[in-house]
């Protein structure tokens, strides 16, 4: 069987999805990108790219750009016979628009990541820049209804991210989380973390955060002035922040700097037990979360980030903001604490709570590791994709 992946930033979430088919005989797997990849993959890619006539395009037309420039770079493979059984592409910048042309006979499957809502006027810096934010969450949202159109299926990782898409949408779109490696991101008393000179250790008294940037849509803001809080109380807390000084998410913020400057000119917090150790690769990552004696997660309702998912798989006790993405996963007081987002004393109050209490704290963690073994554990995801992407039931 012929599997063609189609992602602007490969492999992202059909990461485990590529190592089991990669693991299965008579499996062919042909990967299109823009960006690539940084990991070594043990599969052909090819990378599709923006012409550069068309660099100050808009959404829609960015889109087809980027579409026809993958037609032209497979054209040598269906000159050579290529016909891929399966396509599995992440619909998002238009990349896969025309392949239901080009491949009429293959399952086209969509993985249907975020439906973009317009923000409030007053989380934009002004008219315009709202006006800006609108046009082109519209575009995005017309190149994915063109994609879903041409689907056999879709689905998305959450049932929270589902609720996001038009209620005509979602009767046809399924819930397959892309899972996570319990036996990777798991316990592991005997682990260090070193970052600045220091050597952490499960011994220590640390609190970690990460995200991709430093921004208000992931509760960076509240973070900073909860651990401020926290450190006044708690003379060990050391706190961990892993990500990059960069916006992602925030309306009308993506690429520009994030809120580290912001943070250290307005926040009391102890720089010299606060260390923003930037993006860590996978196994230092684990290795954070495996001395940590508890994870913030403050998110707004979005996406919901594999770093919750992975300090409870570790066993880390996690707080965590009250709202639906999150409730979806924890149950307050049972495999973790909910907490308002915007309230920085409740979250300050919760963390030396949990602090002060290491046999409580264990216990959440240890009832949050059993939520993931249950409910998000790798094969049981990735045999659940599979059977979508191959039409059983």
């Amino acid at each position: 069987m012929n599997y063609l992946f189609v992602h602007d930033a490969f492999p992202g979430q059909f990461i485990h999805l590529l190592r089991r088919l990669h693991r299965q005989q008579g499996a062919e797997i042909l990967a299109a990108s823009r960006k690539g990849t940084s990991q070594k993959l043990p599969v052909q890619q090819i990378i599709y790219e923006m012409p550069d006539t068309a660099s100050k395009l808009g959404v829609r037309q960015s889109a087809s750009a980027l579409g026809l420039d993958l037609i032209r770079k497979l054209q040598p493979f269906v000159e050579k016979g290529y016909r891929p059984d399966f396509i599995i592409s992440h619909a998002s910048t238009g990349a896969a628009l025309y392949l239901r042309d080009l491949f009429p006979d293959a399952r086209f499957i969509s993985f249907l990541e975020w439906y973009y809502r317009n923000p409030l006027a007053t989380d934009v810096n002004n008219d315009q820049a709202f006006h800006k934010v609108c046009a082109a969450n519209a575009a995005r949202n017309g190149i994915m209804a063109e994609e879903f159109d041409g689907a056999d299926a879709a689905y998305v990782p959450t049932e929270f991210q589902r609720s996001q898409f038009p209620k005509r949408w979602q009767h046809a779109i399924r819930v397959a989380h892309e899972g996570i490696d319990t036996s990777k991101f798991a316990p592991d008393p005997t682990a260090t973390f070193a970052f600045g000179g220091h050597e952490f250790t499960g011994k220590d008294e640390v609190i970690t955060y990460a995200a991709r940037g430093m921004e208000r849509t992931r509760g960076f803001p509240q973070f900073m002035r909860a651990i401020a809080k926290v450190q006044k109380e708690r003379p060990n807390a050391h706190v961990l922040i892993a990500g990059a000084d960069r916006k992602c998410y925030d309306p009308g913020g993506r690429g520009k700097a994030g809120l580290k400057s912001w943070a250290e000119e307005k926040v009391d917090y102890d720089p010299a037990r606060t260390h923003f150790v930037g993006l860590v690769k996978e196994p230092e990552f684990i290795k954070m979360l495996q001395v940590s004696s508890l994870h913030a997660y403050l998110s707004i309702p979005f996406v919901l980030s594999w770093s919750c998912l992975n300090a409870m798989s570790v066993g880390v006790p996690v707080i965590a903001s009250d709202n639906a993405p999150v409730q979806e996963v924890i149950t307050d007081g049972k495999n973790g604490r909910l907490v308002d987002p915007k309230n920085v004393d409740v979250i300050a109050e919760h963390m030396v709570a949990l602090l002060n209490d290491p046999a409580q704290a264990k216990q959440v963690g240890r009832a949050g590791r059993e939520t993931i073994l249950a409910d998000y554990e790798l094969a049981a995801c990735v045999d659940r994709q599979l059977k979508l992407i191959q039409g059983e039931r």
